[in-house]
């Protein structure tokens, strides 16, 4: 089913609202190899850069973490 353009509105003003991007360079091989990965674990690259951040926000950031 296709997102209605009002929907899609809300959404990036959402986004622009509350999300940044943050990027880093990596050898395209290794990005491949990376995504590969995470596609055979059953997951993505955004949920593995997010727990890995949360968990380093755990053990050196503490009370900066947000939800």
């Amino acid at each position: 089913m296709a997102v209605s353009e009002a929907r899609r509105r809300a959404n990036t003003k959402w986004d622009t609202a509350n999300m940044t991007v943050l990027g880093c360079k990596i050898r395209k091989e290794k990005a491949e190899k990376f995504k590969a990965a995470c596609r055979d674990a059953g997951t993505t690259p955004n949920a593995v850069f997010t727990e890995a951040i949360d968990n380093f926000m755990d053990e050196h950031a503490q009370g900066a973490k947000e939800g």
